[in-house]
């Protein structure tokens, strides 16, 4: 499995598994059949009129299927419908979101990579680049990855709780899913680099952002976090 490493603005490097031509192909296939929905659409109902569009109507008709894809990735933060179906995510090697120009590039050369030779340029570029790049990536700077890891339980924010386990940090409510799956990630990061210093600034940040007043060592406040979260949302 390809992956890369991407940098947070914690200073911790975490490791995405980059999208596989298997799901790139998916997502493309997903996302050309909600395109020719459209124009069947569009079809019946000039067809339902008796209607025949000129050549200018012709070409406003068609600019939604021409500007798809970089109006939906730069709507949906680096993703199209068929992305977001395959949960894949177009992102920069810093771990920031894509620029206009950056998402131009990326639609400007799909001409040469997908739509010349029916996709043979974009799957053999994929194929032997070793961060995933179809020629739009390498001029854009960006990649796609995959934003889920194949876990294991213990990789995940779930925890097994002892019978009458009792919850220490009601607080931790406010504080939602995706909040916690950073937060693993996060931890898991700074106990694997033996970091105490991100370990603080993350109890740091749950503390102030959830009122909790509690002395402890980090790692110990936010495993307890993390079991209080489950106790609260798992019974």
């Amino acid at each position: 499995m390809k992956t890369i490493v991407i940098p947070t603005t914690q200073n911790v490097e975490l490791e995405y598994p980059v999208a596989d031509i298997g799901d790139r192909i998916a997502a493309f296939f997903i996302d050309f059949l909600i395109q020719i929905g459209y124009l069947i659409l569009v079809y019946m109902f000039l067809e339902e009129f008796h209607a025949r569009p000129s050549t200018g109507w012709s070409i406003i008709i068609f600019l939604p299927v021409a500007l798809y894809t970089i109006v939906s990735e730069i709507a949906l933060n680096g993703q199209t419908i068929g992305k977001r179906v395959r949960n894949l995510r177009v992102i920069r090697f810093d771990g920031s979101a894509p620029s206009l120009g950056d998402f131009f590039l990326r639609w400007l050369l799909r001409l040469v990579d997908i739509y010349t030779m029916y996709g043979v340029v974009a799957v053999f570029t994929i194929s032997i680049n070793k961060k995933g790049q179809r020629l739009g990536d390498l001029a854009a700077g960006t990649t796609v990855i995959k934003q889920k890891l194949v876990a294991d339980f213990d990789d995940t924010i779930f925890r097994n709780l002892d019978e009458g386990y009792e919850m220490k940090f009601p607080q931790i409510a406010m504080l939602s899913d995706k909040d916690m799956s950073i937060l693993k990630e996060v931890l898991d990061a700074g106990l694997k680099s033996n970091n105490p210093e991100i370990l603080k600034r993350l109890s740091d940040k749950v503390k102030s952002v959830t009122g909790i007043k509690a002395e402890m060592k980090e790692e110990v406040f936010l495993e307890y976090v993390l079991r209080d979260y489950n106790y609260l949302y798992g019974k």
